[in-house]
């Protein structure tokens, strides 16, 4: 009898018979610790939510809206070659008027790009450069789209200035491309500029899918100073124990106005330097002194990251009081996914923006429909980078003006004995 699909074996499975065994067991340990932690949990998590503010969100939108949705992919991994380091990426934006989709047929929604460089140095740089195009391909379709479009609500993939992270790495470096040159502060500043235009537009929301930060931690930890108070778990994990379908959760109505997330995140992730400098202060003087201490930090991570080379204090200043000002709320559209991290740029109107993503949630993701249907057209496939350098390499062998020997060998895999 012939199977209708086909089997796809484990990767468990593929391994020797001991070393299966093995596994299962590590994994029955593991279970049981992951059991005991969850118990140990739950009465602290169920404490918390008496500090914690859940506000309704709306249920019905006073109109139609016109929504643009943007992102962007690149590949997984670089296509490794003796002579070459290639990426690719793509960006895509789609256009939904009330139910209908109205960018079908518009030739300039999908972009593409490519990365190649020389095969030296750390790949991490060169993944870095490869983030950051990525990136300003979503920022440039953003800005297209709501101008072609006049939308009422653009929703980015990801946060505002999420890819601020290492950028100090590659600000004062020089990429050589092919015909071209990227200066990494240049590059930088450009997607400042682009995603900070978005922010002011009045119509622009970040939706985050990957969260790390733990402000609510960091607000447990300011309480009495023992790290032991607090529940090592992100913000998004907390709050799916404690949220329920249909609320949200602003952080200024835990953490109050003066200062952000970031400055709470900041206090665990730096919490052995804090208390060196509160050590010997009086308990009404630890908090104030703690956040101003990690305020001076974040300013110099900022600052390092993103400011332009010779920028003034001016500039510098209002680099890091953008990058702090962005609001960040948590929503919870589906009982059966966690809460979805949402950043909001100046000026959007909350209520129709909670009301239209209410409406329009994918219930098993909990994110809204138009970024699943344009990260489902968006999304590339690990092995892409090496099937675009393999069609590079195949049109250099048809020129006959080249050495295909020369060729060959230059597009020759790092490491022989893996495929890519």
């Amino acid at each position: 009898m012939q199977m209708s699909e086909e089997f796809e074996e484990s990767a468990i499975s593929r391994l020797p018979p001991r070393l299966q065994e093995e596994f299962f067991e590590l994994a029955e340990r593991a279970a049981r610790r992951v059991a005991e932690e969850l118990r140990r949990e739950e009465e602290r998590i169920l404490e918390l939510k008496r500090h914690l503010k859940f506000r309704s969100i709306p249920r019905s939108l006073a109109k139609d809206l016109r929504v643009g949705a943007v992102d962007g992919s690149s590949s997984p991994r670089l296509s490794e070659r003796l002579g070459y380091r290639i990426g690719v990426y793509t960006g895509c934006y789609m256009v939904f008027d009330g139910g209908e989709i109205v960018s079908d047929d518009d030739e300039e929604s999908m972009a593409a790009g490519y990365i190649m460089a020389p095969q030296t140095g750390s790949s991490l740089y060169t993944k870095k450069l490869l983030s950051l195009m990525r990136t300003l391909l979503e920022r440039d379709l953003a800005l297209k789209c709501m101008e072609k479009y006049n939308v009422d609500l653009m929703i980015i993939d990801g946060s505002f200035y999420g890819f601020r992270a290492r950028c100090s790495e590659i600000k004062e470096k020089e990429f050589l491309g092919f015909g071209s040159k990227i200066v990494g502060w240049k590059l930088v500043k450009e997607i400042y500029e682009k995603s900070k235009k978005l922010i002011e537009s009045g119509k622009t929301i970040g939706v985050i899918k990957r969260i790390r930060t733990a402000a609510i931690d960091g607000w447990l930890l300011s309480r009495n100073w023992r790290i032991e108070e607090t529940l090592n778990k992100n913000d998004r994990s907390l709050l799916r124990s404690l949220m329920r379908c249909g609320e949200y959760f602003d952080y200024r109505d835990l953490l109050g106005d003066r200062w952000s997330y970031l400055h709470y995140n900041s206090l665990k992730g730096w919490f052995k330097e804090v208390k060196r400098e509160i050590r010997d202060l009086p308990e009404n003087k630890k908090l104030e002194k703690a956040l101003n201490y990690v305020d001076k930090k974040l300013r110099t991570q900022i600052i390092t990251d993103l400011a332009p080379k010779n920028s003034s204090e001016e500039v510098k200043e209002e680099i890091f009081r953008e990058v702090i000002g962005v609001r960040r709320i948590y929503i919870r559209l589906s009982p059966h996914a966690p809460p979805t991290c949402v950043e909001l740029g100046r000026g959007v109107d909350l209520e129709s923006t909670l009301a239209y993503l209410m409406e329009n949630a994918n219930p098993a993701t909990g994110l809204p429909f138009p970024l699943d249907l344009v990260d489902a057209n968006i999304s590339v496939d690990r092995k892409i980078a090496r099937e675009f350098a393999d069609e590079i390499e195949a049109r250099l062998l048809l020129d006959h003006e080249l050495n295909a020997e020369e060729v060959h060998g230059e597009f020759i895999s790092i490491n022989p004995q893996k495929e890519e």
